[in-house]
């Protein structure tokens, strides 16, 4: 083989016996040739003894930016940095030892005259002329594909930043709503506790009804957010399914009768009672799709239907849920579960809403292995169906004699609260006003010494607070407790961060229990009787 040319070698005769005789054309140099030369990819052959080109293809000629006369007989030294021509000898060195092909996924080269490139690398030894090696080297650029990657990459992690930046935009909102509106919602009911006349009490209720609204309209879209952001877990436990169906109808039949709507639920025969599954999501979902009938409703009827029976190893359950309302168009119905869309969005529509419901709706019923579909003529009201998986659950057990409490709740309490907002201060005092005396603290710090110098049977604690977060304080009374043998003292988050991975905070601190702002007297109420039936052992 000539050494000195960067063709294979062509012998006239053999050209010309391939042109008379086409079936040899395959077997002939300048069909190699032209192989070679038409490769997509870097074809270089060195010699196995010194590393010098024998062979260069128009595609490495253009990849490393040198002429191919100036490439044959000599080797990596003479065109790239001395690290680089190193690395290539021993990895050259290394192939013609092992006689096996070698890949490098990601190889980088310095080219002398087009600049910096990625390659994806074949080497395998092959035989030459008597005991000559040679070396066979395939190289693909891959310059642009690195670069794409790393562009996506980037815009993943710009994704990713904006994810985390929306989340805690989120938890901050959520925060600074919810203090504000546990100040309304609070005085506002112990208000509505007081004496008052029928004109005050109408308003009064129009000042908790918009509230609770308000309130509900938060959670929706915290909820939206953290199924978007994959931080929603179904919460496993066994629930009775019709009770439930019953529970979420019964909410709503007193407003279908007050608008003159007939209103029936029936449950199919054989329906399967006892599942595992997560009862809260399940009851909104239901909430939802009764709500809506209701709301959209004016005369006629709203009919619920449920099914639920064994399939494989779940229980299908099959829900209804039909109307003789205005219904919508299949133009609003395709866009009828998007998340801010509402069917009536018109500016003098006559029904409210964020047009959240049934885009959440339907993720959780998702998550449930199930779907939400509808059908709907304009005029003639509509039907939703919701179908859900669930686990079959054991039946259920004699209930168990009721425990005593382990520890007898005073007949009036000693409670520390933690609160460094004014307004939320007051609203605690008011719904314990009669039944706790209530130590007032602004921060952590000012908690801990309070706790360190006097008794108390209760702690309420908020957790974004000045000098020392609520957090810390936790974690701090917990310690002293261990260190000093003390009884556990009941602890009681109270706090507008309902975040589910900030709840776990809380807990993980050391609380005993979490109950997220805007708080309701009956909410506070059961929160300390269930914090005061806690097991009362030195630590």
């Amino acid at each position: 083989m000539a050494k000195d040319d960067h063709h294979l070698p062509r012998d006239p005769a053999a050209a010309a016996d391939a042109a008379s005789h086409p079936s040899k054309a395959l077997h002939s140099w300048a069909f190699l040739d032209a192989v070679v030369e038409s490769v997509p990819a870097m074809l270089v052959v060195k010699n196995g003894r010194d590393g010098r080109f024998v062979l260069v293809n128009r595609t490495g000629e253009e990849l490393l930016g040198v002429p191919r006369e100036a490439l044959i007989g000599r080797n990596d030294a003479d065109f790239f940095p001395p690290e680089q021509a190193a690395f290539f000898a021993e990895m050259d060195a290394k192939v013609l030892a092992s006689d096996r092909l070698w890949v490098i996924d990601e190889e980088p080269l310095k080219t002398p005259h087009n600049g910096d490139r990625w390659l994806q690398t074949k080497k395998i030894a092959i035989p030459g002329e008597g005991d000559e090696k040679l070396l066979l080297i395939i190289s693909e650029d891959i310059t642009e594909r690195k670069k794409s990657a790393a562009a996506l990459e980037a815009a993943l992690e710009r994704a990713r930043a904006a994810s985390v930046a929306k989340s805690e935009f989120l938890a901050n909102m959520s925060h600074e709503i919810r203090t504000p509106l546990n100040g309304v919602l609070g005085m506002a009911q112990v208000l509505a506790q007081t004496e008052l006349t029928p004109r005050q009490r109408e308003m009064m209720d129009v000042i908790l009804s918009s509230g609770r609204t308000l309130n509900a309209l938060l959670s929706g879209i915290l909820d939206l957010a953290k199924i978007e952001a994959g931080e929603v877990e179904l919460e496993t436990a066994p629930f009775d399914l019709r009770a439930a169906v019953t529970a979420c109808a019964a909410t709503f039949e007193g407003l279908a009768h007050q608008k003159g709507l007939t209103f029936s639920l029936t449950f199919d025969e054989g329906f399967h009672e006892r599942v595992d599954g997560d009862a809260l999501k399940f009851g909104q979902i239901v909430n939802n799709l009764i709500s809506n009938a209701v709301k959209f409703t004016c005369e006629g009827f709203v009919a619920v239907r449920a099914s639920a029976r064994p399939d494989g190893e779940d229980v299908l359950l099959t829900l209804t849920v039909e109307d003789t309302g205005e219904g919508f168009t299949p133009e609003v119905q395709a866009s009828l579960f998007e998340r801010f869309v509402q069917g009536d969005g018109s500016i003098t529509r006559r029904f409210g809403g964020s047009g959240l419901g049934l885009s959440i709706a339907q993720r959780f019923a998702k998550l449930m292995g199930g779907d939400i579909a509808c059908v709907s003529t304009p005029g003639e009201g509509a039907r939703f169906t919701l179908t859900v998986r669930l686990a079959p659950a054991a039946p259920l057990a004699p209930a168990p004699a009721r425990r005593a409490p382990k520890a007898a709740m005073p007949e009036r309490l000693r409670v520390l609260l933690a609160e460094d907002h004014p307004t939320n201060q007051r609203v605690v005092e008011l719904m314990l006003d009669g039944v706790a005396d209530v130590v007032v603290t602004e921060d952590g710090e000012a908690a801990l010494r309070a706790y360190q110098d006097q008794d108390f049977d209760l702690v309420l604690m908020d957790t974004q607070m000045p000098v020392m977060d609520g957090l810390t304080a936790i974690q701090e009374i917990r310690q002293r407790e261990r260190a000093a043998g003390r009884v556990r003292i009941p602890i009681i988050s109270l706090t507008a961060n309902a975040m589910p991975h900030q709840v776990e905070a809380c807990l993980l601190a050391g609380a005993d229990l979490h109950l997220a702002k805007p708080i309701t007297v009956s909410a506070l109420f059961d929160a300390i009787a269930q914090a005061c039936d806690l097991a009362a052992e030195p630590v």
